[in-house]
């Protein structure tokens, strides 16, 4: 199996869709710096038409994420989207330590904008913890 630093993934579909047409392209850039950092990016563009009163619609959704492992028990995660159709930005970070095999502790942020004013429509900051019974 070769292991490459860079890669990718794409799909574009076209075809009917209720009673309209529908037809989008989405993908994955991504890229690693060995050994510690994973950096991508996914998009999703749609063309949407219905027909009839149904509006046509056009829209996006891209999300940036950046994984980065500090040793074998402490791991960081930011992951941040822009979604058209809720107008809604996101950002979300998690910081993960497993104290012991399959127990983790985690600790979560996560908070919405409006673009543009970026106005905060809702956030928190969460604790969970995981412990294996065995």
């Amino acid at each position: 199996m070769v292991k490459t630093l860079f890669n990718w993934n794409a799909e574009a579909a076209k075809g009917t869709f209720y009673s309209g047409n529908i037809q989008y392209i989405l993908g994955e850039l991504g890229y690693r710096v060995q050994p510690y950092i994973n950096m991508s990016v996914n998009f999703n563009y749609t063309d949407m038409d219905l027909g009839g009163s149904f509006e046509h619609t056009k829209l996006w959704l891209v999300g940036p994420k950046v994984d980065v492992t500090f040793t074998e028990n402490l791991f960081w995660s930011t992951f941040v989207q822009y979604n058209e159709q809720m107008d809604n930005m996101n950002i979300n970070m998690r910081f993960q330590w497993r104290y012991q095999p399959v127990s983790d502790i985690f600790v979560v942020y996560t908070d919405n904008y409006f673009p543009g004013s970026w106005n905060s429509r809702n956030r928190a900051l969460v604790l969970k913890m995981t412990y294996w019974l065995n």
